[in-house]
């Protein structure tokens, strides 16, 4: 009897890690692709523009940052797509209230979270703060750029 409970508590857990890990990946991998494509075009706008003023400039980061905010906004709904996909809950709202808990790494959301499922705040967790961090990095690099092109043209 002890050993069978055992049993299916593995199970349960390599199930979850599996799920838990293979959405991680695909939230990964899309930020990792749409930072860099952002951040690139970002970059390829400055090189071939024309300067129009300090203004303008600003105008277009902020228009390239806030595509970046888009990107965030992106992982999370893949994130509620797979928790209601995975009947995590029945409620996309709800889904996506956990999400946005955890993944800003608040996690004050007061929700009873089934068996089986415990780990995967922490990965959601992880995978927002991995999302935070290559945005920044991305946000930095285009702040230099920026800051390069305007001195440039000074």
């Amino acid at each position: 009897m002890q050993n069978n409970l055992i049993q299916l508590e593995v199970e349960i857990l390599l199930k979850e890690s599996i799920i838990g890990l293979l959405v991680l990946g695909i939230v990964a991998i899309f930020n990792i692709y749409s930072f860099a494509k952002i951040s690139l075009t970002y970059r390829r706008s400055l090189k071939k523009s024309t300067f129009r003023g300090e203004h303008y400039e600003m105008l277009r980061f902020v228009a390239f940052i806030m595509l970046l905010v888009i990107s965030i906004l992106a992982s999370l709904s893949i994130w509620v797509l797979a928790l209601s996909c995975f009947g995590f809950v029945s409620d996309w709202l709800m889904a996506l209230l956990f999400v946005a808990g955890f993944f800003t790494t608040v996690g004050n959301v007061s929700m009873d979270i089934p068996i089986g499922w415990r780990l995967i705040p922490s990965i959601i967790a992880f995978s927002g703060l991995f999302s935070f961090a290559w945005a920044t990095a991305s946000s930095i690099s285009m702040a230099r750029d920026l800051s390069n092109y305007l001195e440039k043209h000074k």
